[in-house]
């Protein structure tokens, strides 16, 4: 499933959970990694040089601890608005996977000279890839990188609307089923913020439909060898549920589909996707809709 995959790293400071995550995804199959950090030089040309003679060293390290993993590794440093190069990167090497991280502060703004803070990158990033992105929180102080990753597949939570985009992001779930024989959360969540005046009456009929739907993607997930798969129907703010599932029952990884309906929708300023990448303590596997 994720052959060759694109890392981008911010190398001031270096994010040691990144890496860890990276080499933990040869357990996924993963043979080739393009390790990259884009140069940008926001307002003062000519310093393109010195940043990127500056960044080599730490790029030959990070590049060294994921060849001791067993993985082949190259190094690109492009210049350029960060969020478009790195999707440039992605689409020249067919990547399978983007993985990049946040710092801790969501998708915040914040750019530095010659480094950028991958929070605004990323938010950016989910904006125009075609590609799946993983959306690792970086290391916060005390926290240990290594054991963070190493748990990544321990326990997936699925949020699903059962739209076309859901079942392209449940294609993937299988496949880390298939390898990995993971638990298994799936997750619907019923919006009755604002529910039409001709469905109320239905909410009932409604939830027995959506429960017989999941029960059959449990059904279909332990015929693939999870080691449990559980279910859980609410109701209210789909973006909220689901980071109230997700904090309550500690999962490892969230893995949701973008540019559906609902609970899926397409990635914007308060949608859901962008809520659960913003706020999520965990990493968020982005899938998104065929394009």
């Amino acid at each position: 499933m994720f052959r060759r995959v694109l890392v981008c790293i911010d190398i001031f400071p270096p994010d040691e959970k990144l890496i860890s995550c990276a080499a933990y995804l040869k357990n996924m199959g993963v043979e080739e990694v393009v390790l990259a950090h884009v140069i940008y030089v926001a307002n003062t040309p000519g310093l393109d040089g010195m940043l990127t003679a500056q960044a080599r060293p730490e790029m030959e390290r990070q590049k060294k601890r994921l060849e001791d993993a067993g993985l082949n590794v190259a190094i690109e440093m492009p210049l350029g608005l960060p969020a478009h190069a790195l999707n440039d990167l992605a689409e020249a090497n067919d990547v399978s996977l983007i993985v990049i991280g946040t710092h801790g502060r969501g998708l915040a703004e914040s750019i530095a000279l010659g480094s950028v803070a991958l929070g605004n990158v990323s938010a950016k990033l989910l904006h125009i890839t075609r590609r799946p992105v993983l959306l690792v929180r970086s290391t916060m102080p005390g926290e240990n990188a290594v054991l963070g990753c190493r748990d990544l597949f321990a326990h997936i939570l699925f949020p699903t609307d059962f739209s076309n985009t859901a079942e392209i992001a449940f294609a993937y779930l299988e496949t880390v089923v298939r390898t990995m024989e993971c638990p298994v959360t799936l997750l619907h969540v019923q919006d009755q913020v604002r529910p039409a005046p001709y469905l109320s009456h239905r909410l009932k009929e409604l939830q027995n439909l959506d429960m017989a739907r999941l029960q059959r993607l449990k059904i279909w997930l332990e015929d693939l060898g999870a080691a449990q798969v559980s279910i859980e129907l609410t109701q209210g703010k789909p973006g909220d549920a689901v980071l109230e599932s997700a904090r309550d029952k500690d999962f490892s990884l969230i893995l949701m589909g973008t540019q559906g309906k609902g609970i899926t929708r397409e990635i914007l300023l308060g949608s859901v996707a962008h809520h659960v990448a913003r706020h999520a303590g965990q990493p968020v596997l982005f899938i998104p809709a065929l394009q």
